[in-house]
């Protein structure tokens, strides 16, 4: 099977979306697919090209078997909407002129386009591929971008919501099948309108990498890794570590990564009301394993608003796959849900002070250590259980195949 995926993240830029597109790419490489990634040049997020790479139009490059090519695109660092849309809108526009102008090195004999958005403009740039070579189309949708903007604070009634909403739907109902995430994002689609019967749920996967143990000192470590961006609400999460920090055992918070809010973050540990907490950039994956490795829980949160209950953060199964118990803070839902039901984690959906009130009770626990453990324990299971990256990629795969043979017996 050939496949044409687009999608504007991809390594060696350390985002989650970038490492579905990656993993899944080289699983259907191994399966025996053909496999052509079409991206953008590396930036993300600080904005700055990676090192060893020089922008051209379009670029030619081979991943692990993964045939990838890069397109022009504006550089711009995460750090807020406006800096994201000229970055995606650019990746879009430069996008559509290679496959106007650069058609021939692109090809067109391929079985079927996959895109994932987010971004949504990856979503667009891949039907129109599909429209002008006449292909099927299949939508992947890791965010629902309209109902993301209403969590973060943009009115229902915005123009900017409407105009998303309307973007997200066209995709949606002009593709041959679409894949969510979470059981959330379906229902929403379907409450807006499109077939639940051209939507599949595929969750984001992990594999299980169990890290050394860290019981080398009586220092809890706590780590956040990833997007600081409003959604994650990240400055709330210090309030909670120093919570922990006032029943007398010594902590440390390390936080890793960029994002529109890392300098409400910086603002915070400058006051030095939290001096337990350690701040550093975004780094490459490779690189933060060694954080993971000595910290005992790994913390995820998100905005406490029920726009958000269908979010399923790639963080829960990334700490879950090495073995770390999560502390997610946030709303009811999901993530919530999956930490729960795992027995893997602490899950905080309450006010500030019910959840206080509950991480006090859990660690003034003298055997706390011995649950720590145990959660972890559960957490690779669960891994193995239900969120095998290899068996997803497998489940995404036979997805593929039948809108391809759906599109070649239509063309018949």
């Amino acid at each position: 099977m050939s496949i044409l995926y687009f999608s504007q993240f991809y390594p060696p830029e350390n985002i989650a979306s970038a490492f579905r597109a990656d993993e899944h790419s080289r699983a259907w490489v191994e399966d025996g697919s053909d496999v052509t990634v079409f991206t953008g040049w590396p930036n993300y997020p600080t904005g700055s090209v990676f090192p060893g790479y020089k922008v051209e139009m379009l670029a030619e490059e081979r991943r692990y078997g993964v045939r990838v090519l890069r397109s022009k695109l504006v550089a711009k660092p995460n750090t807020n909407i406006a800096r994201r849309i000229m970055n995606g809108m650019s990746f879009l526009v430069c996008g559509a002129i290679n496959i106007v102008l650069n058609g021939k090195r692109i090809g067109k004999n391929y079985d079927i386009v996959l895109a994932s958005s987010g971004t949504v403009f990856a979503g667009c740039l891949g039907l129109l591929y599909a429209k002008t070579h006449d292909l099927p189309f299949v939508i992947e949708f890791r965010d629902i971008t309209f109902e993301q903007m209403v969590a973060t604070g943009t009115s229902e009634d915005s123009w900017k919501v409407k105009i998303m909403r309307t973007i997200e739907l066209y995709l949606a109902r002009s593709s041959a099948h679409v894949v969510v995430l979470t059981k959330g994002f379906k229902r929403l689609l379907c409450e807006s309108g499109v077939d639940g019967n051209s939507v599949s749920v595929v969750p984001n996967g992990a594999d299980a990498a169990v890290c050394a143990s860290s019981d080398v000192s009586d220092e809890l470590v706590l780590g956040y890794y990833g997007t600081m961006g409003i959604s994650q609400d990240v400055p709330r999460t210090l309030k909670y570590a120093e919570a922990v920090k006032r029943l007398g055992i010594p902590l440390r918070y390390v936080i890793v990564g960029e994002g529109a809010t890392r300098s409400d973050v910086e603002k915070a540990i400058a006051t030095n009301e939290y001096p337990f907490a350690r701040l550093l950039r975004g780094m490459p994956k490779k690189e933060l394993e060694h954080y993971y490795q000595v910290t005992d829980v790994c913390v995820v949160s998100l905005q406490p608003s029920a726009s958000f209950n269908a979010t399923l953060p790639s963080k829960i199964l990334e700490s879950f796959a090495r073995g770390i118990p999560v502390l997610f803070i946030g709303p009811e839902g999901e993530a919530a849900e999956l930490v729960r039901e795992s027995g893997a984690g602490i899950a905080l959906t309450g006010s500030d002070e019910e959840n206080i009130a509950t991480l006090r009770i859990f660690f003034s626990n003298p055997d706390y250590r011995d649950e720590l453990r145990a959660m972890g324990d559960r957490a690779v299971r669960t891994i193995e259980c239900r969120f095998s990256r290899k068996k997803l990629a497998s489940q995404m795969l036979d997805i593929l195949k039948s809108a391809a043979d759906r599109g070649n017996r239509h063309d018949d």
